[in-house]
C-alpha cells in the first residue's frame, strides 16, 4: 500500500492543463514557459563542458566554487555590501530551494504562512514539511497589495515562516521597498522566518522598481532569499536555483538539500555560469519583449470587461483576471479548454484569494498570444 501522506499531496493543475492541450494540438496560457530558446552563448558553454574529463563526476554539493563566487559578485555589486560564496547555496531550481528551506525550518504541526495569491507548488512544498498552512490574502484593487495587518495578525497567532513571491506569481504585483520593510519589522518583532521567491526578479514595468529583500540583510537573522536562472535566461529545463542567507543557515539547508538531491547536475551549472558571466543583453531584449506583450494582453482583455477585470501586472508575465460571475474558476477554466481549446489556470490553484480568477501566461510566442486571446474573445463574446 502506497504512503497516505504522498496520495494525499495535490497534482499539479498547470501540469495536467499543459499535458491536456498538448495532446489536443491547442494553446497554453497555462505554463510559464518563455518562449526564447536558451541563448547561443549558454547552451555553447554546455557544449564545451561535454569535452571535459570529469564533466560526469559528482560536482560540490554546495555548488560550483566559480559558479558561487558570480552569485556572490553579483550581489557585492547590487547591494554595495560584501556578499561572499558562503552565503549561497545552489539548488535544483527555485523550487527545490524553497522545499529544502522550510523542510529544514519547520516542525510538524507549526505554522508556515503563505501570502496568497501565490505559486501553487509552494503549497504540495509546505505540506511536506507536515506543518499547517496559513493563508494570508493580499487586497485586490487597481493593483493587488499586501495587507500588512493580516500578516501581523497572523504573526501573532504564532508563524515560524512566511513564503513571498516578489514580483508575484500569479498576480504580476510587486513589493515596495516600505511593505518590505514593513515584513521585516514583523519577522523580527514575532521571530518568524521571512523566504522571499524572487524568481522574476529581472522583470518590472514601467516605473516600478524591484527591491530585493537582501537590501535587509543587515536587520533580521531569519532572511532567505531565493531566485532562479529558469525564467532570466529562458533556462527553465536546466533546472538551476540558488538560496541567499546567512552562512549558518546556508550550512542548515545544506544539509536537506543534500539529503534531497545531492547536487545540481554540473552541466547545468557550467551553462548558468555562462548566463550570470556572459552579455547580460539578451535579458533586456526578453524585458522588452514581455513588456509590449503585456500591453498586447492589456488591450485585449480591455473589450472585455463585461466578462473580467483586470490588475495590470507590475512585473512577471503573468495577468490574474477575476471573472464577472460567481462560477467556479476550474469549472471555467475546463470550459475554456473544451470549447476553445486553449489552456488557462483555475485561479483557485494559488490559494482560495484566487478562486473567482483564472491566471494566463503571456511569455507565449507572439504569434500564439495573439491566436489566444482571440479564441478567449470569442468564448466570451459568445456567452
Amino acid at each position: 500500500m502506497s504512503n497516505i501522506f504522498a496520495q494525499n499531496l495535490p497534482d499539479s493543475i498547470i501540469k495536467k492543463l499543459s499535458i491536456r492541450v498538448k495532446e489536443q494540438d491547442g494553446i497554453n496560457f497555462g505554463q510559464g514557459i518563455p518562449s526564447f530558446p536558451t541563448a547561443e552563448h549558454i547552451r555553447e558553454a554546455a557544449r564545451q563542458a561535454l569535452d571535459e574529463k570529469d564533466i560526469g563526476v559528482y560536482p560540490n554539493f554546495l555548488g560550483d566554487n566559480d559558479l558561487r563566487q558570480k552569485i556572490a559578485d553579483k550581489f557585492t555589486k547590487e547591494l554595495g555590501k560584501p556578499t561572499s560564496v558562503n552565503q549561497i547555496l545552489i539548488t535544483v531550481g527555485a523550487m527545490e530551494a524553497v522545499a529544502s528551506s522550510i523542510l529544514s525550518l519547520i516542525n510538524p504541526g507549526e505554522k508556515i504562512g503563505i501570502i496568497t495569491p501565490d505559486y501553487c507548488n509552494h503549497f504540495p512544498a509546505a505540506l511536506l514539511t507536515k506543518g499547517e498552512v496559513v493563508e494570508i490574502p493580499m487586497r485586490e484593487n487597481d493593483v493587488w497589495q499586501l495587507d500588512v495587518e493580516n500578516v501581523q495578525a497572523a504573526a501573532k497567532i504564532g508563524l515560524k515562516a512566511l513564503i513571498v513571491t516578489n514580483p508575484s506569481n500569479p498576480t504580476g504585483a510587486v513589493l515596495t521597498h516600505e511593505q518590505l520593510r514593513e515584513l521585516v519589522n514583523l519577522s523580527t518583532q514575532y521571530g518568524f522566518w521571512l523566504l522571499v521567491d524572487e524568481t522574476y526578479s529581472f522583470l518590472t514595468y514601467d516605473d516600478m522598481k524591484f527591491t530585493s529583500l537582501l537590501k535587509f540583510y543587515e536587520k533580521c537573522q531569519r532572511l532567505i532569499t531565493i531566485r532562479s536562472f529558469s525564467k532570466e535566461y529562458a533556462m527553465t529545463g536546466w533546472r538551476v536555483g540558488y538560496i541567499v542567507a546567512r552562512p549558518e543557515t546556508v550550512k542548515l539547508i545544506s544539509r536537506t538539500h543534500d539529503a534531497l538531491v545531492g547536487c545540481v547536475a554540473k552541466i547545468s551549472q557550467r551553462a548558468a555560469l555562462a548566463a550570470i558571466s556572459g552579455p547580460q543583453e539578451i535579458v533586456s531584449k526578453y524585458q522588452h519583449i514581455l513588456q509590449r506583450r503585456r500591453e498586447v494582453i492589456c488591450k485585449k482583455l480591455d473589450t472585455l470587461t463585461n466578462f473580467l477585470t483586470f490588475a495590470k501586472p507590475q512585473g512577471a508575465y503573468y495577468i490574474f483576471p477575476k471573472l464577472q460571475n460567481s462560477r467556479s474558476s476550474e469549472e471555467i477554466s475546463e470550459k475554456i479548454l473544451k470549447t476553445v481549446n486553449v489552456a488557462v489556470v483555475p485561479g483557485v490553484a494559488f490559494g482560495k484569494t484566487g478562486e473567482g480568477h483564472i491566471r494566463i501566461s503571456y511569455a507565449v510566442d507572439d504569434q500564439i498570444l495573439d491566436e489566444g486571446l482571440d479564441r478567449l474573445a470569442n468564448f466570451f463574446l459568445q456567452k
